[in-house]
């Protein structure tokens, strides 16, 4: 990563790292990163942060499970990331991803080690499948949180109203219809 960094002008050594969601596996994981970067045309360098889902629609269970076993590897990706000294971080998760991302971002700014969140150049939530009261209290340790921090949500999304149905709480962070339902 360092090396690919220094090959990069000065002022494009930005990372991206994508987190994938509930049901998928590592290659839907790596063709939605691949996707995602080109589809804006991003000048920076691609990681996927894969975490092991059950893909299958009636894994969720593992799957939340798995994010809360991929905490400290998504931790220690980040302090790697930082290390590499790049001018710019972006995290970007998608669905239970940023259920993952939370939880690690939380988990940082509890052990003090500010210099990794400080090194973050902004996080995008897409369709966030997070309980609306945890999302609450993982941003009121967090806080600050890194600037800009984006959430996309959508109405429609089939995976969230699944979560809803499943977890027995039917708003999600992913399927709010106002900032201030938040």
């Amino acid at each position: 990563l360092a090396q690919e960094l220094r090959a990069q002008p000065p002022d494009q050594r930005e990372v991206v790292v994508y987190i994938h969601g509930y049901n998928n596996s590592f290659f839907d994981g790596v063709f939605r990163t691949a996707q995602t970067i080109h589809d804006f045309d991003v000048p920076a360098v691609a990681v996927h942060f894969s975490w092991p889902s059950a893909t299958h629609p009636l894994g969720y269970t593992y799957d939340r499970d798995s994010v809360l076993f991929s905490r400290d590897p998504l931790e220690q990706l980040l302090h790697d990331l930082r290390a590499a000294s790049p001018r710019r971080i972006v995290l970007v998760a998608h669905s239970l991803g940023t259920m993952l991302l939370m939880e690690t971002l939380r988990q940082i700014r509890i052990s003090g080690d500010d210099a990794v969140l400080s090194s973050l150049s902004g996080v995008v939530l897409i369709s966030p499948d997070i309980d609306i009261e945890v999302f609450q209290s993982q941003a009121r340790v967090v806080d600050p949180l890194p600037q800009p921090f984006v959430v996309f949500t959508s109405s429609n999304d089939r995976a969230l109203r699944l979560s809803a149905g499943i977890t027995g709480r039917q708003n999600r962070l992913g399927n709010i219809g106002e900032p201030e339902d938040v």
